[in-house]
C-alpha cells in the first residue's frame, strides 16, 4: 500500500509543479536579436583568446606560441573587419 501513496503523491507533485508541460514555451521570436551580436561574438572571443596566448607567450616564448599568437592577431583581424562593415552596414 505504501508504493501507491508514494506514487501517487509524486504524480501529484508532478501536476502541481507543471511537470507535464502545461506552460506554455517561451517564445524567442519576441525579441529581435542586436544587429551585428554575431560578429561582436566572435571578436570577443578572439580577442579573449589572443590575450591568453600572449600572455602564455610571455611565460615561455617558444616558437610554437609566437605562430599561434601571430595566427590568432589575424584572426582578431579580419573578425574586427567583419564587425566594423557589419556595423557600416546597419548605419
Amino acid at each position: 500500500m505504501s508504493i501507491i501513496r508514494t506514487t501517487a503523491a509524486g504524480f501529484v507533485a508532478t501536476l502541481a509543479l507543471g511537470g507535464l508541460g502545461a506552460v506554455a514555451p517561451a517564445h524567442a521570436d519576441d525579441a529581435a536579436p542586436e544587429p551585428c551580436a554575431q560578429q561582436q561574438t566572435q571578436y570577443d572571443k578572439a580577442s579573449a583568446k589572443l590575450a591568453k596566448l600572449t600572455e602564455k607567450w610571455q611565460a615561455n616564448p617558444t616558437p610554437e606560441t609566437k605562430k599561434a599568437k601571430k595566427a590568432q592577431a589575424q584572426r582578431v583581424a579580419k573578425a574586427q573587419d567583419r564587425l566594423e562593415m557589419c556595423q557600416a552596414a546597419q548605419a
